[in-house]
């Protein structure tokens, strides 16, 4: 692969993760500040939006990518019309405006997170797929720049004071008002991007092509596919019960709420040094180890929490988010494609997309206010549950998994580019 093809797609995961990172970390203390006024409950819901953004809408831009338009051409349009939705939430009080306006843009949005790593292996051909975590970790240096520079703004106000005339005060709302500019600059990023146009899998005579939505769940019929993908829809529940959960624990141990995202960028600095590490990782341990090892991370971080204290301690628990997200869900995309054919890859990511950041994330997200009104906001009780079920997680994917099951891909042919 060439320097610059790598170049360009680390600047695309760059800002795919810099546009999610500025809002999803701080969005709860939006929520529930005193401007807004949300219940737990009501926070929940509007933190499953990125869940159910990932139900419908990868499969139809993934299905749009895979058979009539390409990719960067989709991801184009849905990043720069969510740029719109986005600073419209930002001003947006009550909560189904802002329930409304926020699932409409990640029904944009959550495709592209698929259409990306498709685009990337895509780009980066069959004999370099271990190139894909050197370029993914560049996602997670952008989501690293969001929380510092939303942090910056906040405390900056006479570097920044110009804007601030221009735009208004800094407040919790920026992380929806930065984010929208983001989306409309990555959006018009996209249109450089290495031209990725559908491609069609070979027919054999006699026999019909198939829907890329419907060869996708036939994956499920191998039994290590499933079990990966059930494995990472479970887990998918703990990384939403952490992002709608994290910011308000981080702010009840007693952490500035406009530092509460800089802290939070400690996991994706560690999730750096992990997706260096994936490559050797997979050769040396396999599949299965690395994923093992990504899981009980997480495992680690949510029994640490139910400590509470000492703040330094919760803190330095961060970092296994990045262990936790680099050796499971990375590790969990390679896989995927290795085991979808060519013609249907942007769909299979965006499956797994739909698991994780779709059932998942409604699971984890709305299952969050309950939680915290049962346990009335007592953390030791709210943690337990997703220790509990992670242990459970790893078990059930070491007992079942078997790494040898991988299907192999069919001969392509290119289709018309649009």
């Amino acid at each position: 692969m060439s320097i610059g093809l790598r170049v360009r797609l680390s600047v695309m995961m760059f800002l795919q993760y810099f546009v999610f990172g500025t809002w999803l970390a701080v969005l709860p203390i939006h929520l529930e500040s005193k401007g807004v006024g949300l219940s737990a409950g009501q926070t929940g819901w509007v933190m499953s939006v990125y869940g159910f953004g990932a139900i419908l809408g990868p499969f139809l831009l993934g299905q749009l990518a895979d058979r009539y338009m390409a990719t960067e051409r989709v991801m184009a349009f849905a990043h720069l019309l969510g740029g719109f939705l986005l600073i419209g939430a930002a001003y947006a009080t009550g909560f189904w405006p802002i329930f409304g306006l926020l699932f409409l843009y990640c029904n944009l949005y959550m495709p592209t997170m698929g259409l990306s790593n498709s685009l990337t292996f895509r780009a980066a051909g069959e004999g370099n797929q271990d190139a894909f975590p050197g370029i993914r970790l560049w996602g997670t240096i952008g989501w690293i720049a969001a929380g510092w520079l939303f942090t910056f703004y906040r405390q900056a106000p006479e570097i920044l004071k110009p804007l601030y005339d221009l735009v208004g005060e800094p407040g919790t709302r920026d992380c929806l008002r930065l984010a929208g500019v983001s989306s409309f600059i990555y959006g018009l990023y996209c249109f450089s991007l290495p031209h990725t146009p559908p491609v069609q899998a070979k027919v054999e005579p006699g026999k019909h092509s198939t829907n890329p939505i419907v060869e996708s769940l036939e994956l499920m019929r191998f039994p290590s596919f499933a079990v990966v993908v059930v494995t990472a829809g479970l887990i998918g529940i703990m990384l939403a019960f952490y992002f709608a959960c994290e910011g308000l624990f981080l702010k009840d141990i007693g952490i500035p709420e406009e530092q509460v995202g800089f802290y939070m960028s400690f996991g994706q600095i560690a999730e750096i040094v992990c997706m260096a590490l994936v490559p050797l990782a997979v050769r040396t341990m396999g599949i299965k180890t690395t994923m093992i090892i990504g899981a009980s991370a997480w495992a680690v971080r949510f029994g640490l929490s139910i400590l509470g204290q000492p703040q330094w301690l919760m803190i330095s628990t961060i970092t296994l988010h990045g262990f936790a997200f680099g050796f499971f869900f990375v590790v969990a995309q390679m896989y995927v494609d290795k085991a979808a054919g060519p013609d249907i890859k942007a769909t299979a990511q965006n499956f797994l997309i739909f698991v994780i950041y779709g059932i998942g994330t409604i699971v984890g997200s709305v299952g969050t206010g309950p939680v915290r009104d049962y346990f009335d906001n007592k953390w030791p009780g709210i943690w337990a549950g997703p220790t509990i079920l992670t242990i459970l997680c790893i078990i059930m994917f070491a007992l079942l998994f078997k790494e040898e099951e991988i299907r192999k891909p069919v001969v392509v042919t290119k289709r018309s580019q649009v």
